[in-house]
């Protein structure tokens, strides 16, 4: 074999292997991206909530539901992880039940909103238009963007207290009290999904196999005609 040939064969096998490895990142994106909008779209339109807290966390455990005029609230506390440790965190999930009726940012930055979380107990004291993360952000943005916004506050310790909701406008959604122990309730407790349930999800070898039979295709016929000029020149130098 001419050693133009093998090295030759050599880059054109580099460039398929990045090919493929370009192609599983963006259909791994594009895939994850979906599975997440369809998962957001069904809370919305259902105000179900499980789907979505089993997708995006190992676990959790349902702690108060209401239901408002205007909005339905779930209080959760889910199991997540942080540097390969495990945390407990409170999430409140504030859904809209007609975006028409009511007041919401369309801007991260939008001065005006007065949506805020307030948390009073013995061990916790958290106001979001105070503490960070928060405080800096209008969340009802997540209304424009998601269909509904959430607030996720890591807890330490068993919590029996005060929670107070509000919306854009200021008005109260939810004042009352609520409690619920550090360690999960094994029988309340909802399991986040395996990966096999994410991938049959996201679908990512059905869609990745399709697009990439057709890059390769289409590299292969370029690769090959390439190769064959090359090989024209060279024997004609020769010549």
């Amino acid at each position: 074999m001419k050693k133009w040939v093998l090295y030759y064969l050599i880059i054109s096998l580099l460039f398929g292997a990045i090919i493929y490895l370009i192609t599983l990142f963006q259909v791994t994106q594009e895939q994850t991206n979906e599975a997440f909008n369809q998962i957001t779209k069904e809370l919305v339109e259902t105000q179900d909530v499980d789907t979505f807290l089993r997708y995006s966390t190992l676990g959790y455990e349902p702690i108060e539901r209401f239901e408002k005029e205007d909005y339905v609230v779930e209080i959760i506390q889910a199991l997540g992880s942080e540097n390969g440790q495990d945390i407990h965190q409170l999430v409140v999930i504030v859904i809209p039940l007609d975006l028409s009726r009511i007041d919401y940012a369309t801007d991260i930055d939008d001065s005006s909103d007065q949506s805020q979380l307030i948390l009073t107990s013995n061990t916790i004291n958290i106001n979001t238009k105070i503490d960070a993360p928060y405080k800096d952000y209008a969340l009802s943005v997540g209304f424009n963007t998601l269909g509904f916004y959430y607030y996720t506050i890591i807890i330490e310790d068993d919590f029996s207290g005060r929670i107070i909701l509000k919306d854009y406008d200021g008005q109260e959604i939810i004042d009352d009290m609520i409690t619920f122990n550090y360690e999960f309730n094994v029988m309340a407790f909802v399991q986040g999904m395996s990966e096999e349930e994410i991938e049959s999800r996201i679908l990512v070898n059905d869609v990745l196999n399709e697009i990439l039979i057709t890059r390769l295709l289409i590299f292969a016929v370029i690769d090959i005609v390439i190769a064959v000029i090359i090989s024209i020149i060279l024997r004609r130098k020769a010549l």
